[in-house]
């Protein structure tokens, strides 16, 4: 009996191992996931498919093997915008950001290098050249700089920004007992300006430029998913900004004689003032690398535009002439074409998810422009004083020290 009992319950084993190989459609597996009823179908109550006569419908879950890692668009990278997730694939990640900088800019003295202060007869040298306009060189002198803008996942963005640099200033000095003159005409017309005993030129500048520009970038990542770093979970190791956009540049100056045909005395004034505009179209690239923290960026921008530029002078008067003009205030408009190029090279070191520190170098160059210095006419006609000259340049270079935050 017990040898029956044993050879039924065999059979039975067997039986049930084959009509549940026929119901699921393989093997089962042990240490396999349980199967699973399909509780999305309408039929189903409590999980359980009515009978109908068909097949019922059992869905088995496949474990992932040890080690797999789920695709990159199935991951979820907190250091990424939504709609941004493809680490790795030269995809843009939006990305915005905003950078200051203290700028420390020196600039050249390219003026047209005319006299401003000749030897009387009464000096060792008549009619030698004393001072000229480039005598006047201008000191280093600080501003900022302002940008904000966004990248875009479709690898398009914008970017907004100002940049300035303000107290430009240089002066030159003669001093020779009665032996200094200030050339031309003008210097004979105007009691004592030909036998002055002191001579200076001083000259005041700033410059204020403003730009909108639209990005074209690629960026190319390494993804870290498992890094403790948002940023490096989706970090950008190389940036490229193609840039176009619109920029202006305002120059203002002021360029001023001062006369004392006395040591110690009051002193005439000869003063003249210019304003150039520039508004034009630009083109430019830049680019980015990191390492870590550290970011090492530069980048490089040409323009070129119109040119509105204006100069005045007040009356020349002179204390020793009682008040008498000898020459009336004069002002004039001109037009041309002014160029605009900037260079910077920029080390950024992040000393938090968002924040970091900026150092680098600058270089600028502007043309077109009407320099104050320029424009001193010592002609005495009823047309001088009447023209812009208008050819001037300047170039500048110089240190950025700042902050710059993205996210």
């Amino acid at each position: 009996m017990k040898r029956v009992g044993l050879g039924v319950a065999m059979v039975a084993v067997a039986m049930a191992a084959a009509a549940a190989q026929e119901f699921v459609g393989e093997p089962l597996v042990i240490g396999a996931a349980e199967p699973t009823l399909a509780a999305s179908d309408p039929t189903s109550v409590d999980g359980v498919p009515e009978s109908s006569g068909g097949d019922a419908s059992i869905v088995i879950d496949e474990p992932m093997a040890m080690g797999e890692s789920p695709a990159p668009e199935m991951m979820a990278h907190e250091g990424c915008r939504p709609g941004c997730t493809s680490c790795g694939r030269s995809r843009v990640v939006d990305r915005d950001y905003v950078v200051f900088d203290v700028l420390f800019l020196d600039r050249d003295n390219a003026t047209n290098n005319q006299p401003i202060a000749v030897e009387n007869p009464n000096g060792s040298r008549p009619g030698a050249t004393v001072l000229t306009t480039r005598s006047m060189t201008p000191t280093t002198a600080p501003g900022v700089r302002l940008f904000a803008g966004r990248h875009g996942c479709d690898g398009l963005g914008w970017e907004v920004g100002y940049w300035g640099v303000y107290g430009w200033y240089g002066d030159a000095r003669a001093d020779a007992a009665n032996g200094l003159a200030v050339p031309g005409n003008l210097g004979k017309g105007v009691p004592r300006w030909s036998s002055a005993d002191t001579i200076r030129g001083a000259w005041w500048s700033s410059l204020n430029v403003a730009e909108l520009n639209l990005l074209s970038s690629d960026f190319s990542s390494g993804c870290e998913p498992c890094s403790p770093w948002p940023q490096r979970r989706c970090r950008h190791d190389t940036e490229l900004d193609w840039i176009g956009g619109l920029f202006w540049a305002g120059l203002d100056e002021q360029a001023a004689l001062l006369v004392n045909p006395f040591s110690g005395g009051p002193a005439d004034r000869y003063q003249v003032t210019t304003s150039s505009n520039l508004f034009g179209a630009q083109l430019g690239v830049r680019g980015r690398r990191t390492w870590d923290r550290l970011s090492l960026e530069g980048f490089l921008k040409a323009g070129l535009g119109g040119a509105w530029l204006e100069q005045s002078s007040p009356p020349i008067t002179s204390i020793y002439g009682g008040s008498h003009e000898y020459r009336p205030g004069r002002s004039a408009i001109d037009t041309g074409m002014g160029f605009l190029s900037t260079m910077n090279l920029t080390l950024a070191y992040r000393f938090s998810e968002t924040w970091g520190l900026r150092i680098g170098y600058n270089l600028a160059w502007l043309s077109g422009v009407a320099l104050a210095p320029n424009q001193f006419d010592f002609t005495d006609t009823g047309t001088s004083g009447t023209g812009v000259r208008g050819a001037g340049g300047m170039f500048l270079h110089g240190a950025n020290l700042g902050l710059e935050s993205r996210w």
